[in-house]
């Protein structure tokens, strides 16, 4: 408002300027008709009152607008989901570790051994075991190792001697084991009771020494009384003539000392222990030869 009123008197004091240089240089004058001037006067003040809108309107004062404040916004944080808290496991008990045992070499079977007997039948030696043609022989040549120990008679043995049992009682005989399977530890101490009471030169003719006893093979039986009468017997004479059909032979038979290296022995049967027992008990039985004779081999320690 200050300024308009300023430029109206601006404006005034211009037009009283004006009027008094047109009197001084012109004839007209110096103050023009009351109406005239009136009517300029008003021409001028509307010019001026435009100019003055103008600038009214040019230089209006900025509004001024109050610093808006953006209501600041505290940033949301979305809840955290937590993860679900997984129980605590429990570690499996680790077991220790386990410490391989030794491993023991493995044995390596001994070399098989050939040879052959005098009448020409195959002798094999395996494991510290003689077979002649097939056949276990034990005797003062060929021994066994302390180690085999079958434990009892064979099964095959022992079914024969059922069975030969069976028909000695359907004629009204009675046969018995007096001894069967002998361990080596067992006959060590039978043999040299024998040899404290006579001598060894002596026991060696009727005890086997430990390792040469047909007992420890599960092959051999004594029967009934432990004697040489036993062979006067009923008992014994039908086994010497009968055993061989059940697969046994008579061991030490009369007269073979210097062949077998042992007494007579008529309580002392054998199984011969193969498919063809039957056969091979027979084949000996009816040569009238002990086994060392019937193959050609030797009982005597060196």
């Amino acid at each position: 408002m200050k300024r308009i009123i300023a430029l109206l008197l601006c404006v005034a004091l211009l037009g009283l300027t004006a009027c008094t240089a047109a009197g001084t240089e012109s004839s007209e004058p110096a103050c023009a008709d009351p109406s005239t001037q009136s009517q300029e006067s008003s021409e001028s003040e509307r010019s001026d009152e435009s100019t003055v809108s103008e600038i009214s309107e040019t230089e209006s004062p900025e509004p001024t607008t109050e610093p808006t404040t953006e209501p600041t916004t505290e940033p949301t944080t979305e809840p955290t989901t937590e993860a679900p808290t997984q129980a605590p496991t429990t570690a499996v008990p680790t077991e220790p570790p386990t410490t391989a045992a030794p491993t023991t070499p493995p044995t390596t079977a001994a070399p098989e051994t050939y040879s052959e007997s005098s009448k020409g039948y195959k002798i094999v030696t395996t494991n510290g075991l003689t077979y002649v043609d097939g056949v276990l022989v034990v005797n003062k040549t060929y021994s066994m190792p302390a180690s085999y120990y079958p434990g009892d008679l064979t099964a095959e043995c022992d079914a024969a001697y059922m069975k030969m049992k069976a028909a000695a009682a359907a004629e009204g005989l009675s046969l018995y084991i007096s001894s069967g399977f002998r361990s080596y530890d067992t006959q060590d101490v039978i043999y040299n009771r024998y040899v404290a009471n006579d001598g060894r030169a002596n026991a060696d003719r009727y005890s086997a020494r430990p390792g040469h006893s047909e007992h420890q093979t599960g092959l051999a039986i004594d029967l009934n009384g432990v004697s040489d009468s036993f062979g006067e017997t009923a008992e014994g004479k039908w086994v010497a003539a009968h055993a061989h059909e059940y697969g046994f032979i008579l061991r030490y038979p009369k007269g073979k000392e210097a062949q077998t290296g042992y007494m007579y022995e008529p309580w002392h049967i054998r199984y011969i222990g193969t498919a063809n027992s039957v056969e091979v008990a027979t084949a000996i039985h009816e040569s009238e030869m002990c086994l060392e004779e019937y193959y050609g081999i030797t009982s005597a320690y060196t």
